[in-house]
Formats: structure tokens, C-alpha cells, sequence
């Protein structure tokens, strides 16, 4: 009887064992290849956005890629609205399915306004450094959520906002 308990004992444990580490393996979207997230964006607890980003994964640390994103502030009639264009470097800490993140993105931003009646377009540098922490699903996919400032420039002028995003990756 106690060989039958230990033996039944350690095939509990091996199972137990083989299944965390099927847990902390690193997900579908951190291996080579391609990857993508789509992101809910807020910033300055008033501008709401969406941000999707596309790459490649060059192993399981490091991605860069590209994405486009909008804001819009609903607090007039006709909300001022950002449109966005960037490249994105960011960098998985860990080799593990739950891990700390950092990145930076840069590009273009395309404020679009409506003052005094009339439309106000122009182009603004865009330059958004952030930390976060992603974590790896049981599907592959994984859920991230990340703070960092987004950095306006425009005639000479810089404006800092913090941002806050929760994303989906793939």
C-alpha cells in the first residue's frame, strides 16, 4: 500500500510540475516571427484612444515594429482628435510568460481641432517612452498593460502627457 501511495504521490508531483511549466512557457506572440497588439489607450485622464502596433519578433526579448493610433478629447461638440504614426522598439525582460516590459515609441502625431469655426490642422513629433508588464495566455495570446508619457513637440514647443494603456497581443 505505501508503494502504491508513493508511486500514485509522485505522479501527482511530475504532473503538477509538468503543468506549471507549460504555465511560464513563453507564449505564441513572443516567438519569431510575426506579432501584433491592439491597445486601449487613456491619457491626461481625458484623451481616450486606440493604438495597434504590427512587427516582428526577433526572439523572445526584443520586437520592433510600426502601428497607428487615434485620441479624441470628448469634452467640446466637435472633439479635438490626434491622429498618430510610429515605430515602436519594446523589450521583454524575462523568459517567462508574465514579465516586466519597457519600450519607446516615436513618430508623427496629426491634431486635428475646431476653433472659432474653423479647422486647424498640423503635424507634431511624437515620442512616447514607457514601462509595463505583459502577461502570457494559456492560448498563446497574452494581455499587457504599461505607463510612460507621450512627448508632443510642435513649433519649438513640448507638451508632456501621461499615458496609461491595457492591450491585447497576438
Amino acid at each position: 500500500m505505501k508503494k502504491l501511495l508513493t508511486v500514485v504521490g509522485a505522479f501527482a508531483l511530475l504532473s503538477f510540475c509538468v503543468s506549471a511549466q507549460t504555465v511560464s512557457e513563453i507564449p505564441n506572440y513572443r516567438q519569431n516571427g510575426y506579432a501584433g497588439s491592439v491597445s486601449f489607450t487613456n491619457q491626461y485622464i481625458v484623451w481616450l484612444g486606440l493604438d495597434t502596433s504590427h512587427g516582428y519578433m526577433f526572439n523572445e526579448h526584443h520586437y520592433l515594429g510600426g502601428g497607428l493610433g487615434f485620441f479624441l478629447a470628448p469634452i467640446d461638440e466637435v472633439p479635438p482628435t490626434l491622429f498618430h504614426a510610429f515605430v515602436e522598439y519594446k523589450s521583454f525582460w524575462r523568459k517567462k510568460a508574465s514579465t516586466p516590459t519597457a519600450g519607446i515609441r516615436a513618430g508623427f502625431g496629426f491634431p486635428i481641432t475646431h476653433i472659432g469655426g474653423a479647422w486647424d490642422f498640423k503635424t507634431c513629433g511624437l515620442f512616447e517612452p514607457y514601462l509595463g508588464w505583459d502577461w502570457g495566455l494559456k492560448n498563446g495570446k497574452g494581455l499587457g498593460l504599461s505607463i510612460g508619457a507621450s512627448v508632443f513637440y510642435q513649433d519649438g514647443y513640448a507638451e508632456v502627457m501621461p499615458k496609461i494603456s491595457f492591450g491585447f497581443n497576438f
